[in-house]
């Protein structure tokens, strides 16, 4: 055992011994303090810092392991995949084909009272399309809802005049970004029922919408 580097005798030579000056005492107490002091910096960063780290695709279940205490849930949808207009020569639309919506990405479970529904990005369309809502989460406290902050949509395309130059009304758009902070003994090993979001499709050559995901942090 060693205490500020010093030995456990080292350290009773200079603050027990009947010997010991008061100077000796003191630069043993510090010795002591240092490493009091030290240990607890330790003991806050194995407390504070997540123990678990993982990032969650497809579908099926995950069970949070057993004595966590706390978990951060992030979940994105899939991002909408970007639409594809063809142009004559008089700039007039030949045809266009519009990209699909990204996949809801979804998180539960029923004995926290745990619902997630982080919705996909909408697909690209040269008529313009929003950002699709409908996300929720719950319980609502300690979470965020963030319209448009998941995973990326593709970027539309157009050829012919214009020689494939992308217009920004056809990208796809991206998925909102939902989350919760869960902290309770009661975490310890449940299950979560999940289904990742797949990307939009593009629509002809146009892009694909990024996948959705979700991420745990788990203390």
């Amino acid at each position: 055992m060693t205490i500020n580097n010093k030995t456990l005798s080292t350290l009773q030579g200079l603050v027990t011994a009947t010997t010991t000056t008061e100077g000796n005492f003191r630069t043993g107490m510090n010795d002591v303090l240092a490493q009091v002091n030290a240990n607890q910096e330790a003991l806050a960063i194995s407390v504070d810092c997540p123990g678990v780290l993982t990032t969650l695709t497809g579908s099926g279940s995950y069970t949070i392991p057993s004595g966590s205490q706390a978990v951060y849930i992030v979940a994105s949808g899939g991002g909408g995949g970007g639409a594809y207009r063809l142009l004559s020569s008089g700039d007039t639309d030949d045809a266009y084909y519009n990209g699909t919506a990204g996949g809801n990405t979804t998180v539960s479970n029923s004995s926290l009272g745990l619902s997630i529904t982080a919705r996909g990005g909408n697909g690209g369309s040269f008529n313009y399309a929003g950002n699709l809502t409908g996300s929720s989460v719950t319980p609502s406290s300690n979470s965020f809802i963030q319209i448009g902050r998941g995973s990326a949509g593709g970027q539309g395309r157009s050829s012919g005049a214009t020689n494939q130059t992308s217009k920004s009304d056809a990208n796809g758009r991206p998925a909102t970004l939902a989350g919760v902070y869960l902290k309770s003994a009661s975490v310890s090993g449940k299950v979560l029922s999940y289904s990742v979001g797949a990307g939009g499709s593009g629509g002809s050559t146009a892009e694909s919408g990024q996948p959705g995901f979700i991420q745990l942090w788990i203390w």
